[in-house]
């Protein structure tokens, strides 16, 4: 049966079957309280910080069209293998379940061209993404991302990168030492902490010079795991989601900042 994805929808079977009225209201021995998860609790943190920074948070739908996803973003088309397609979609608008963030952004960015600009329109959104993964029960595992964009006059890259350099500030990420000393002289990171630091990358979305990806080492851990990428959108997806002025975005995994982050758990 093509219902049955779990085992608590075996034993709602068998109490359907057996009748809820039969069953015996018993309380339970002892109690517990709820609370939310790490990664749900570090995620609504960050909600708040990066609302804090001047960004207005938007929700868009988790599924899109595939020429979205890969197409307008100039992406290759190997990458498409890794997108979870639905078998029967009920509109081209929602072919694919989406591997990232930024398509739903720039589609927002496209239906707002109302707002003004002129101080920088700042959007961001953290939700979750969607891979196939043959090791997974399902064949697919659900990743928390975070999406920022900045719009203005000019690209504002330094905008968003003093978002990045504000979200690990708040996540206890330290930037490497190599990083910091561009700013910070004589600085020196703890080694029994998280690092970070970021590098020039060639990516066919963002302008060619203006991109770079995020990498976070760990100790006791091989170094140097992207874990995001930021920079200047390319013209011709600017072009491909009707957009008339210069963005910059960031997009990060927030899952590896929740395990990596050495924020005490304080029911998150």
């Amino acid at each position: 049966r093509s219902d049955i994805l779990h085992a608590v929808d075996v034993a709602e079977d068998i109490g359907i079957a057996y009748g809820y009225n039969n069953i015996p209201e018993t309380l339970p021995r002892t109690t517990t309280t709820g609370r939310p998860t790490r990664l749900n609790g570090f995620s609504d943190l960050l909600r708040d910080e990066v609302a804090r920074a001047g960004y207005v948070e938007v929700l868009t739908h988790g599924l899109c069209r595939a020429d979205e996803q890969f197409d307008k973003l100039r992406r290759s088309a190997s990458e498409k293998a890794g997108a979870v397609v639905l078998s029967n979609p009920a509109s081209e608008e929602f072919e694919i379940v989406r591997t990232s963030l930024l398509v739903g952004a720039l589609k927002t960015l496209q239906c707002a061209k109302a707002q003004s600009i002129k101080e920088g329109l700042k959007l961001f959104e953290v939700s979750d993404v969607v891979k196939r993964d043959e090791t997974a029960d399902v064949g697919a595992t659900n990743i928390r991302h975070l999406v920022a964009t900045y719009t203005g006059a000019t690209a504002g890259f330094e905008v968003i990168h003093g978002l990045l350099d504000r979200v690990m500030a708040v996540s206890a990420i330290a930037p490497d030492a190599a990083y910091a000393s561009n700013s910070i002289k004589g600085y020196a990171a703890k080694t029994e902490t998280a690092t970070y630091t970021i590098e020039p990358v060639d990516d066919p979305t963002f302008f060619p010079g203006r991109c770079a990806r995020v990498l976070l080492s760990r100790p006791g851990q091989p170094p140097r795991k992207p874990v995001g990428t930021f920079g200047v959108v390319h013209p011709e997806v600017l072009k491909n989601f009707e957009i008339t002025y210069p963005t910059s975005t960031l997009e990060l995994d927030v899952e590896a900042l929740a395990d990596a982050s050495s924020c005490p758990p304080c029911g998150c």
